[in-house]
């Protein structure tokens, strides 16, 4: 028997053994009131000894090392990836930071890839380089990164759908695969949440 359902059955037994105690003192002039004061109590005792608490939302900082690890554990989990200087991701952390109280069984991890070093070789590359260790290990993993903020759902250690940019205006997020680079007039939409709890 669980421990919650041997709490419960333990409150009802004091409870059974109260209301026995309680009949023979009303029998010798117990006042009723504390009858229904003890009948009242035992519900509230049995309601709040066995709930759960709600986690909250919580972004936790992490390495490529560490995301790594976590795909290669076949790990679900959602990665923001953020770097210092990008208005969208300023922007979508704000709005996070006002409504995350809305979300609280969203768990996030945020790889911030400003000292990646990452660059387009050339101007009309869809793919970047990076003269980093962390920022080539980085690529290795994501290969058609190439915007920020960009959100990365892993399933079971593998990703294969990225929420890309945030619309200031609209609170949506593109979406796309992980295998090509994205075309954003092509791309669907979703909103940050919807995208974050499904």
């Amino acid at each position: 028997m669980n421990s919650c359902l041997k709490h419960r059955q333990d409150s009802l037994n004091s409870t059974v053994r109260t209301l026995d105690t309680s009949v023979r003192y009303r029998e010798d002039g117990m006042k009723p009131g504390k009858l229904l004061l003890a009948l009242l109590f035992v519900p509230v005792l049995l309601l709040s000894a066995c709930t759960t608490k709600r986690s909250e939302f919580t972004i936790t900082d992490v390495t490529v090392q560490d995301v790594r690890d976590m795909a290669e554990d076949g790990d679900t989990f959602l990665l923001l990836v953020e770097r210092e200087g990008c208005e969208f991701c300023q922007a979508m952390n704000d709005y996070i930071e006002e409504t995350k109280g809305d979300h609280p069984e969203v768990h996030l991890f945020r790889l911030d890839t400003t000292d990646f070093d990452l660059v387009k070789e050339n101007a009309e590359d869809k793919t970047l380089v990076s003269s980093t260790e962390e920022g080539k290990e980085w690529l290795k993993l994501q290969p058609y990164f190439l915007y920020t903020p960009a959100i990365y759902r892993y399933e079971n250690g593998k990703s294969d759908e990225a929420a890309i940019g945030y619309n200031v205006v609209t609170e949506e997020i593109s979406l796309w695969n992980t295998t090509s680079t994205i075309d954003f007039d092509t791309a669907k939409t979703e909103g940050l949440w919807e995208f974050l709890e499904r």
